[in-house]
């Protein structure tokens, strides 16, 4: 069978103007902007389960996110939202996804896997190498809270891992005109969401990855704290 070389650039031609289009067409803001998975090589994870972010002793923001049924673990580096890197990607031997309980020390978070009432301890001292840890001692227990970083308030007895929470959907509004309010993206099938306080930034986990919602103003002034503390 004979490839027709010209229809198949036509067609690609085609489809990049449609995307390019599309990106055109998305309303902007001045104080928010939304990057999403599908135009962001960095964001996309197939499958994505769950993310948990951590701060680091030097000051960066770091944001784990869990796939391909908990055997894999992708780091970004979040600290700078206009500038999100993968800095590492780990391969873990788990039984099944797990989710991101809490801390459990200064660098050590306490996960559940969601077949069975196991947990493990993932030790985050190498920040971009996480590795995973016995945790037998918190078996059949559920940690209430944490006593500083060497203690744990736990209560005993048989635990049954908590129900997924079902997807939400959700809509980015910019309201700097309250009068005729924007939307600024849709958002599906959203599993969890955490924020850095630090630049106001909010990330969304769906099946495809993350989706970044950033607050421009609150990472100028961000910005702008960080240089006065370096003069």
């Amino acid at each position: 069978m004979k490839v027709n070389v010209k229809s198949l650039v036509a067609v690609a031609a085609l489809a990049v103007a449609s995307v390019s289009a599309d990106a055109a067409a998305r309303p902007r803001s001045n104080t928010l902007r939304v990057e999403f998975p599908a135009s962001n090589s960095v964001l996309a994870q197939t499958g994505a389960e769950a993310m948990y972010l951590y701060y680091n002793n030097d000051g960066q923001a770091l944001l784990y996110v869990e796939s391909d049924h908990g055997r894999e673990l992708t780091t970004l580096d979040v600290t700078d939202p206009s500038a999100i890197r993968r800095v590492s990607r780990t391969e873990l031997s788990v039984p099944s996804a797990y989710d991101f309980v809490r801390s459990i020390g200064e660098h050590t978070i306490l996960i559940r896997y969601r077949k069975g009432s196991e947990v493990a301890a993932l030790c985050l001292k190498h920040d971009m190498h996480p590795a995973l840890k016995s945790a037998s001692a918190l078996e059949d227990a559920s940690v209430q809270q944490t006593l500083g970083q060497t203690g744990l308030l736990i209560s005993q007895g048989q635990t049954t891992p908590e129900a997924l929470p079902d997807p939400q959907s959700y809509e980015v509004v910019d309201t700097a005109n309250i009068t005729h309010p924007v939307v600024l993206a849709d958002i599906a099938g959203v599993t969890e969401q955490v924020s850095n306080p630090d630049t106001g930034t909010l990330f969304l986990l769906n099946e495809s990855g993350v989706t970044v919602v950033r607050r421009l103003r609150v990472e100028t002034e961000h910005q702008m704290e960080l240089d006065q503390d370096l003069n």
